[in-house]
């Protein structure tokens, strides 16, 4: 913050001589924007992992995290239901005495941290006002196939583990039963919109994920509060969504069964979509509202 005194006048008498240069022709200075940020950056010494310069170190390194996505959506109750397989691989120089988790859906639990911090209403982030109560029902945890100990703080799960995970490439299997219901309106990216056609569903932070493990902070187990943002591991997703026969989902990643989630007719759309610049229509408001008169079935994307 800026404070009153004699230095504060020297700023705007060396921007009166800049100008003054101007005036009488001489070329403006470039922009240099190492020079311009030099002096801030890079304060700490350089290690094994991080370089002085701020670039990866000769023996640096990242974890990963490989999730395999089970859910279904019970569109009467709001709820996803689902199993989350996480293969955990510990890259670190540690060895690693318990793993932790983000539960981001727990923000919407009435006693979360985030619900604290919430006005009465016109927030973003949800209304401390409502009673909904959300948040993950946890109905198993599991850590190589064996049922694991682990505590639950806020939007935070820990795992203890009855054996270190080795170093330098150690794995744990992960594996969680869990589900939630939808609040109507959550932190921007979530919601349920009724339509006469049937519900809208936006979902954000739908399962379980690793907590980052780093070279800075050790374990980043900062809480979720709403307005805020994490980095992730490094690793492949591979989701298998199931839905009622009316509900298409819109998500990013490469759709692996499009021969069994649409039609003939479909397909051929999709196909052309590929190699086009234009947009290409693959279900029609008119093939939505016809659609909406069968609401039986379900089918699963992957």
């Amino acid at each position: 913050k800026s404070r009153m005194s004699k230095n504060y006048f020297k700023p705007i008498i060396f921007g009166l001589s800049l100008f003054s240069i101007s005036v009488f022709g001489q070329e403006k200075p470039k922009y240099d924007y190492q020079e311009a940020f030099k002096p801030f950056f890079y304060q700490n010494n350089a290690t094994e992992t991080r370089s002085a310069s701020g670039k990866p170190g000769h023996n640096y390194w990242q974890n990963r995290a490989d999730y395999k996505l089970n859910v279904s959506l019970d569109e009467d109750k709001n709820e996803i239901t689902g199993t989350a397989e996480i293969t955990y691989t510990n890259n670190s120089f540690d060895q690693l005495e318990f793993l932790w988790l983000q539960l981001d859906q727990n923000l919407f639990k009435k006693d979360s941290r985030g619900s604290a911090l919430l006005p009465i209403s016109g927030s973003r982030y949800g209304d401390s006002s409502s009673q909904f109560e959300g948040g993950y029902t946890i109905k198993s945890v599991q850590i190589d196939g064996k049922n694991a100990s682990y505590t639950i703080s806020d939007t935070r799960l820990q795992i203890d583990l009855e054996k270190e995970l080795k170093a330098r490439g150690g794995k744990a299997k992960i594996t969680i039963d869990y589900s939630f219901v939808s609040p109507n309106y959550g932190a921007d990216r979530m919601g349920v919109e009724p339509t006469k056609n049937g519900k809208i569903f936006t979902m954000a932070q739908w399962f379980p994920r690793m907590a980052v493990y780093d070279d800075i902070m050790g374990w980043n187990t900062l809480p979720y509060l709403g307005p805020g943002e994490f980095y992730l591991e490094y690793g492949d997703v591979v989701a298998n969504i199931t839905v009622p026969s009316n509900h298409y989902v819109v998500a990013s990643g490469e759709l692996l069964n499009q021969n069994e989630v649409y039609s003939k007719e479909q397909i051929k759309k999709w196909e052309q979509a590929k190699n086009s610049e234009k947009t290409v229509v693959i279900r029609s408001a008119d093939e939505v509202n016809q659609a909406a008169k069968n609401v039986n079935g379900t089918k699963t994307w992957k």
